[in-house]
């Protein structure tokens, strides 16, 4: 019976290692370049050996897919779970509040996508999932659309809802959360109406 309690104690601890771990990356890597963070300071962070790091992880790369797999795909879901299907403004609402929480590092991992194949793979993952998210909540508004119109329609949805747009928005045309907001509403009400 001690046996086993010891192993229990143990996974526990090494679960709650690998926590913390992942916290610190996440705290890292969200402000930052991928190459600008590096193992050793993730274990700094954490209060770990760099060992431990790898022990857990494998490499930097390895720690930085099971971060976003594991803390920025749930927290993305439950955002956009959040819009209602047919409700423009909670729709826009969730894109906004996504990318105010992760637009800025959504975008540095897009760009880092032509150099890292890992990454690319993330990148068209989310934008596939981006893809889905908007042709579900908008589904009651195109329902009547047919064929080349009802596709049209949602492609130009995709855009004006994509993080790029966002970031268009918000920090190359300095626009602050509100008027970013009234601006993706225009869009997409325009959209809708064409």
């Amino acid at each position: 019976m001690a046996r086993q309690y010891e192993m229990g104690a143990r996974s526990a601890g090494m679960q709650r290692t690998r926590e913390v771990i992942l916290d610190a990356a996440v705290e890292l890597f969200a402000p930052a370049w991928f190459d600008e963070v590096t193992l050793a300071d993730v274990a700094k962070r954490a209060g770990v050996s760099q060992q431990t790091v790898v022990n857990h992880f494998g490499s930097k790369l390895g720690l930085y897919l099971a971060g976003l797999q594991e803390r920025y795909v749930p927290e993305n879901r439950a955002v956009r779970g959040s819009a209602v299907p047919g409700d423009t403004v909670s729709i826009v609402d969730a894109a906004l509040r996504d990318y105010e929480a992760t637009g800025d590092s959504t975008i540095r991992t897009m760009a880092l996508a032509g150099r890292v194949e890992e990454l690319a793979r993330v990148v068209e993952g989310g934008r596939t999932a981006h893809q889905e998210w908007v042709d579900h909540v908008f589904a009651p508004q195109v329902a009547r659309r047919r064929g080349r119109s009802r596709e049209r329609c949602l492609r130009l949805l995709r855009s004006v809802l994509d993080v790029r747009m966002w970031s268009q928005l918000r920090r190359e045309e300095g626009l602050d959360v509100e008027e970013t907001r009234a601006h993706l509403l225009a869009l997409v009400e325009g959209v809708l109406a064409g």
